[in-house]
């Protein structure tokens, strides 16, 4: 059952704040020293970012591995995000699992800002994209 418009429009942009705290957060850890945390918030930002996309055109999924492969099947191979987000997002997800459970490999911290440039960069076109459709208001920052 879809929902009304405005609920879901209110629905996003909730999500989109989510994935822009993580962002924040991926910031703040990194700044403090907190490179594993850093890797995981970037990571998130990004997931709660592609967990609205899907939303916006009533798909939801309970895990991970769902909510990734219906972002490459529904929006990296039709062409409406660019291969490098796909690219993007596997190395995220790596690097989440690297910093969240790994006791053997390290991150190195230019390696995570460029996981945090990416998540913006995702969080960005992804927030752009909607409000093309009018999925979301304007007022969100970026």
């Amino acid at each position: 059952m879809k929902e009304d418009s405005r609920n879901l429009n209110k629905k996003l942009d909730t999500m989109l704040a989510k994935a822009e705290r993580m962002l924040q957060a991926a910031d703040a850890s990194l700044k403090d020293g907190f490179v594993e945390s850093a890797a995981s918030r970037s990571y998130y930002a990004a997931f709660h970012a592609i967990q609205a996309l899907l939303k916006s055109i009533d798909l939801t999924y309970s895990k991970h591995a769902g909510v990734i492969a219906a972002f490459h099947r529904e929006f990296i191979k039709t062409g409406i995000f660019p291969p490098d987000f796909g690219r993007a997002l596997t190395r995220l997800a790596k690097h989440r699992d690297i910093g969240d459970y790994s006791y053997l490999w390290e991150l190195e911290p230019d390696h995570v800002k460029e996981d945090i440039y990416k998540a913006e960069q995702i969080l960005v076109s992804i927030r752009n994209y909607l409000r093309a459709r009018k999925k979301i208001e304007c007022h969100c920052e970026s």
